[in-house]
């Protein structure tokens, strides 16, 4: 089934009708439970422009998938899976590989493999277009390849950008969608050994650019604190800095200039009365008019009321 109105990218299915979506997402699998209870099974999937990225949950259970080489209506992808609670593990080309919590394994889904969910689980899954990676990168997915987020910085990254997004799928358009869906194939290149165009990503600079657009989607936030963002991005608050260090800026003075280019451009629009200029200050987190007056006046070498004033000039 499907939500409707701004939730239309975004597909569930709950108890029987997950295996039939898992076919329908996913192609070769055949899922078995055993003696466990179907009925727990849920399912959320939403596209990010040429990815896809879903969140399930089911009780213990065995995927197959069986098929050397994907069927012509199979989605061509690579997959991988962000196991967030449960104990799983994926057998393919000989080699036995753990699912652990706070690892991400990637896997060639048209070579035969096996994951046993041996456990109750709750897992992340990206699917992303197979010749979105290098020919070399597919290649060496002959067997799962692993990173834990506790020893690679790009996992991390990559891990908390998967989490944050199936939080917040009802709420971005579709052009965010597809910008978060190319931040993560751009991660996963990086990861198995290839940037964008054969580049090197800096890890620093795929973070600072999240906390960027995050910080620009919530600038009216009074609560929009390094802290915050840091638990969001989910990295240290020393994370968050040291992904300004590069451009000579703190997270706080890069949060501040924000907001006064925001209330700049509000003024504008603004009859510029001493009450319509105080609630822009307010509505963007300034503690008092005084304080707003200050801040504008060291950025822009006039007052509020003399920006407006020359705006209407």
């Amino acid at each position: 089934m499907r939500f409707a109105a701004d939730h239309r990218h975004v597909e569930t299915a709950r108890g029987r009708e997950f295996a039939g979506l898992a076919r329908t997402l996913f192609g070769n699998v055949r899922l078995d439970f055993g003696g466990a209870d179907e009925e727990k099974s849920a399912m959320l999937s939403a596209m990010l422009g040429a990815c896809r990225l879903t969140r399930l949950e089911a009780d213990r259970h065995v995927v197959f998938g069986e098929r050397a080489a994907a069927a012509p209506d199979d989605p061509d992808a690579i997959k991988l899976i962000l196991q967030t609670e449960g104990s799983a593990s994926i057998t393919q080309g000989g080699l036995h590989a753990p699912v652990s919590i706070n690892a991400l394994v990637i896997y060639d889904p048209c070579r035969p493999y096996v994951l046993t969910n041996s456990t109750p689980v709750r897992q992340l899954l990206l699917q992303l277009p197979r010749q979105a990676l290098p020919q070399a990168a597919v290649e060496r997915l002959a067997a799962p390849f692993t990173a834990h987020a506790e020893h690679d910085g790009m996992c991390r990254i990559l891990l908390s950008l998967m989490e944050s997004t199936i939080y917040e799928i009802g709420h971005l358009d579709a052009a965010r969608r597809s910008s978060v869906g190319q931040t993560m194939i751009d991660l996963v290149r990086t990861m198995i050994g290839e940037g964008p165009a054969g580049q090197v990503v800096n890890p620093l600079d795929l973070l600072l650019s999240r906390i960027k657009d995050f910080i620009t989607r919530n600038i009216d936030r009074p609560d929009l604190t390094v802290a915050m963002i840091a638990r969001r991005m989910g990295c240290s608050v020393r994370y968050i800095y040291r992904a300004f260090e590069a451009e000579r800026l703190t997270p706080a003075g890069y949060i501040w200039d924000l907001r006064l280019q925001r209330a700049a451009t509000k003024l504008r629009e603004a009859d510029g009365h001493s009450g319509e200029i105080s609630g822009i200050a307010f509505a963007l987190g300034f503690s008092s008019s005084a304080h707003f007056s200050r801040a504008f006046r060291a950025r822009y070498a006039v007052s509020p009321s003399q920006w407006r004033k020359a705006a209407l000039s």
